[in-house]
């Protein structure tokens, strides 16, 4: 064996050895996970150590036991170019798949090549699809070597798959470099959420034990004179570490011999004497050298770019021919899955980069970005050019300027977390009195803003603000900075804003829509429907792009004032809007429809929305709309009486807000929690849930502290809920529907502290309140506590109805159930809404109507045990559409739930019904498992009801 070729090898390749403790426990904790959540298993060590070598081994042999392994290996190169490298790991899986799980892996091949003509595919999508079929079969390892190479957006997606809930466990398994080496921000952010939930577990390399270098290096230093004294020269110099120990084995044996001693003793393996070092270990002629350190600047050359290569290191065609053959013979150049050639060693590539001068290293970039600027463009092409172009560009530069807002354009039309570093390089190089300077950050605000990173998009969005002039792109901005400060619930900031710029006279359609919602956000209705109308008037001859981004604004003002009348007819015109717009503009538009309706309880209209804004999303891929259509989904969920999909989306969605900042969703979100715990009577985690801060947006704190009040109600804390209740009634910039939801809760309370007087006098004025300038849950609400408080059945009924009409699910019980109460039918109002109650698994409002029930000596209603249906409804569904062989895609959007909710959904299915996987599920539905299921559920009434005690 030569001692080169050991050296050049790839990690699976190098013995491992003096790491059988390690190997032992790193696979421990990857196998803890097989059949429990999904987790990261994380190798940190300094460069050098073994991590790689370690990874490798540990792969293969979760791979021998049973694990599918997706194996992800990066440079710096795939770093710029979103989901490189874990899109040649998907593609070199295929061969290993079965047709259907190949047939996912292609799909996502293609949706991850971002350089693709194509419109991009649902990256999120396409991979929750793929990897949710791989752990549906078998525990899954997603293997990083060097995490901290893994692009920002590959990293956001990670974090989404590891949320996944399958039948078996999906694991990130990755290294890191430590200490020396920073890891970046997002793979930092995924990480501290990992450890925050306890789902990571980490392994620490030390160095090597003499022993352990000795039995590493003996085999390459066989007949070498002087064998033990070398070996003692590598342990001492190696310092333990096994890449040092192999190059100094290279350095000390040149020329066959050892040098003498006082040369063993000057050698320093320390990065400052790293270049000198390396360069020895290469042992190449001076061509082969040349054209290394050519490499080593490009990353990767593949077989058309040895002339480019060759043109830097200044050699002929032959002589670069010949170098690089020798280069790939060593073993120092080796073949990547994309079929580019790069340097063997991160460490060997850094010294052969160290080793050109400044001023010829300036030279190589420039002619690098010149002669690939030649070839036909493309967005990894364009990437790749202005990475060359950042090494050389001087402030004022104007074609670097040009090249790396052209770059931070491509990438984040799919991937604004990429854009955001390319929008920054070139800030650097634009002067601040260049006018591109106050552009560049107006784009840069926006990327963060896509990218839901608010609080940056507001601070690079106030220092374009100070540069930028008057027109249509100020206006643009200021609209997306008020955005952002509203998502971090400064509304008084952003009214600020807002009147900054009115005063400046913008008067585009668009700011003054905003200026309508912001506005009628912080009590200022009459200048908030005065600009609505001057905007209304514009509409018709608005720009499909203008009307659209209009219509949103003023639909959320309308949704603040709560008219629902003309919030419909607003959704309506913006349908219209969207049926010709781009896919982005379309999200915009039905994620704002599906917004609306769901908050407002149009709960059959919300469906339909939610589903069309899943498909739109599935081909935009970004990420600002999400957060839009979560709380659509979640609140449309909670009304349906879908509390599972409730909670499962609000445990999926409220850390990436909370992280974010993103204060006014979270409010949303929180109250609808609280709610729901509230509701189903688990007190210990509804407590845990009010004790979250407040919002600081004034709506979705009265939504919370709205929430938190019907916990103290439930729990019977009259005290704490009329006191929470009280002090939010006191703000005097409340909306109407506000005022009315808080007054109808305290009006709840004060009939439970069996004060009805106080409570009819409480909910007297709401009895008046048109239908249409209230949401639908508000509505009942407000005629529920009118109703209960003074016996009024006509406002009861009224109730009842718009409940059923809409499907508000535990307001049709709790209607029904004050019906029974004021012996309105009690045995059918009272059993129908103890079964609506048992189906919610609302526990304590069970106990009520039951309760009622006894009292009047009439049949209460059986609690089934769960297990007396196999499934739920939905999950029925669900099932029956797998067996129809529908993809999760056109499962979501048939029964207008999100990939990922059809995907908890399967998983609840598997577990209950035994099957391992779609196919079992069909076969088990062909013969007969649902039927039966059926069957055994279905009895006669008097199966359903408890004798009367």
């Amino acid at each position: 064996m030569q001692v080169h070729d050991a050296v050049a090898r790839g990690p699976a390749e190098l013995p491992l050895v003096g790491r059988d403790r390690e190997l032992s426990a790193f696979a421990r904790m990857v196998g803890e996970a097989r059949d429990a959540t999904s987790r990261a298993v994380l190798l940190r060590g300094e460069a050098g150590i073994g991590k790689s070598s370690l990874l490798t081994h540990a792969v293969a042999a979760l791979a021998a036991d049973g694990w599918l392994a997706v194996d992800v290996r990066a440079d710096e190169l795939d770093r710029l170019v979103p989901y490189s490298g874990l899109r040649h790991a998907v593609a070199s899986c295929v061969g290993r798949l079965d047709a259907g799980a190949a047939a996912l892996a292609v799909e996502l091949v293609a949706a991850l090549d971002v350089a693709s003509e194509e419109p991009p595919a649902s990256l999120h999508a396409a991979a929750a699809r793929f990897f949710s079929a791989l752990a549906a079969e078998r525990p899954v390892v997603l293997a990083f070597d060097d995490l901290a190479l893994a692009d920002d957006d590959t990293v956001v997606l990670v974090a989404s798959l590891l949320r996944q809930r399958e039948r078996h466990a999906l694991v990130l398994a990755g290294n890191l470099r430590s200490p020396d080496a920073a890891t970046p921000a997002a793979v930092d952010r995924l990480l501290e959420r990992l450890h925050r939930d306890g789902l990571v577990a980490e392994l620490a390399l030390g160095p090597l034990s003499d022993e352990a270098v000795e039995q590493l290096v003996t085999p390459l230093l066989a007949g070498a004179a002087r064998g033990d004294r070398l070996v003692a020269a590598v342990q001492r110099h190696s310092d333990g570490n096994p890449f040092f120990a192999l190059q100094a084995v290279l350095n000390l044996t040149e020329g066959g011999a050892p040098g003498p001693d006082a040369a063993l003793d000057q050698a320093e393996f320390s990065e400052n004497r790293l270049r000198w070092f390396l360069r020895r270990v290469l042992r190449v002629g001076p061509d082969a050298h040349a054209l290394g350190r050519a490499v080593a600047l490009l990353r990767v050359v593949g077989p058309g770019r040895v002339g480019l290569a060759a043109e830097l290191a200044e050699l002929s065609p032959a002589q670069a021919d010949a170098a690089f053959d020798s280069l790939v013979g060593l073993g120092i150049l080796r073949l990547g899955d994309d079929g580019g050639y790069r340097v063997c060693h991160d460490l060997v590539r850094e010294a052969l980069y160290q080793e050109i001068g400044a001023a010829t290293r300036w030279r190589w970039h420039r002619l690098a970005a010149d002669r690939l600027a030649e070839l036909p463009s493309s967005p990894a092409l364009d990437l790749e050019v202005a990475d060359h172009v950042r090494h050389v560009a001087e402030p004022g530069d104007e074609r670097a300027i040009e090249m790396l807002t052209r770059a931070a354009e491509r990438a984040g039309a799919t991937a604004p977390q990429s854009s955001i570093a390319w929008f920054r390089a070139a800030l650097a190089i634009a002067p601040p009195a260049d006018p591109r300077h106050a552009l560049l950050l107006s784009r840069l605000s926006r990327a963060l803003l896509l990218a839901n990173r608010p609080q940056e998009a507001i601070e690079a969005g106030r220092q374009a603000l100070q540069d930028l002039p008057d027109g249509a792109r100020r206006a643009r901005l200021a609209t997306q900075v008020v955005d952002a400060l509203i998502l971090i619930a400064e509304m008084e900031a952003a009214a600020a804003l807002v009147d900054a710029e009115l005063a400046r006279g913008t008067t585009s359609p668009r700011f003054l829509a905003k200026a309508a919602h912001v506005h009628m956000g912080v009590g200022r209705a009459e200048e908030a429907l005065e600009r609505a109308r001057l905007v209304e008037t514009q509409l018709p001859q608005l720009p499909a792009d203008e009307r659209i981004v209009a219509l949103s604004h003023l639909m959320r003002m309308r949704f603040i004032q709560r008219r629902v009348d003309e919030l419909l007819q607003l959704c309506d015109l913006m349908e219209e809007a969207a049926q010709d717009a781009p896919p982005s503009l379309q999200l915009a538009a039905h994620s704002a429809i599906a917004y609306a309706k769901a908050g407002t309880g149009e709960t059959r209209l919300a469906s339909a929305a939610i589903g069309r804004t899943q498909q739109v999303l599935a081909a935009v891929g970004w990420t600002l709309y999400k957060n839009d259509l979560a709380i659509a989904q979640v609140q449309n969920a909670t009304q349906l009486g879908d509390w599972s999909s409730a909670l499962s989306l609000v445990a999926a969605t409220s850390e990436e807000l909370e992280a974010a900042g993103s204060l006014m969703y979270l409010g949303v979100l929180r109250a609808a929690e609280i709610e729901i715990l509230a509701n189903r009577g688990e007190w210990a985690a509804a407590r845990r849930a009010s004790e979250q801060p407040l919002s600081g947006n004034p709506h979705c704190d009265a939504l919370q502290v709205w929430a938190c009040a019907g916990f103290d109600l439930l729990s019977n804390d009259l005290d704490a809920a009329r006191t929470r209740l009280k002090r939010q009634l006191e703000r005097p910039t409340l909306p109407r529907w506000v005022r009315a939801l808080l007054l109808s809760r305290l009006a709840e309370v004060e009939v439970e502290a069996g004060r009805p007087a106080l409570a009819a006098e409480l909910t007297a004025g709401l009895v008046a309140v048109e239908r249409s300038t209230l949401d639908h849950q508000t509505y009942v609400a407000a005629r529920l506590a009118h109703g209960r408080a003074t016996g009024d059945v006509e406002a009861l009924t009224d109730a009842l109805a718009v409940a059923d009409e809409h499907a508000l699910t535990l307001q049709r019980g709790q209607v029904r159930l004050a019906l029974g109460a004021l012996d309105v039918d009690p045995e059918r109002n009272l059993t129908e809404a103890a079964r609506i109650f048992q189906s919610l698994e609302a526990a304590p409002w069970r106990r009520r109507a039951n309760a009622e029930l006894r009292r009047r000596g009439l049949p209460v209603p059986r609690q089934r045990a769960r297990s007396s249906r196999l499934l739920t409804e939905t999950e029925e569904q669900v099932a029956r559409l797998v067996h129809q062989r529908c993809t999760n895609r056109e499962i979501a959007a048939t029964v207008f739930l999100s990939v990922k909710t059809v995907e908890a959904y399967l998983s609840r299915i598997y577990a209950k019904t035994g099957c391992a996987n779609r196919v079992d599920l069909a076969r088990a539905i062909d013969a007969g498992l649902l039927d039966r299921a059926e069957a055994a559920a279905v009895t006669d009434e008097s199966d359903l009801v408890e004798p009367v005690s």
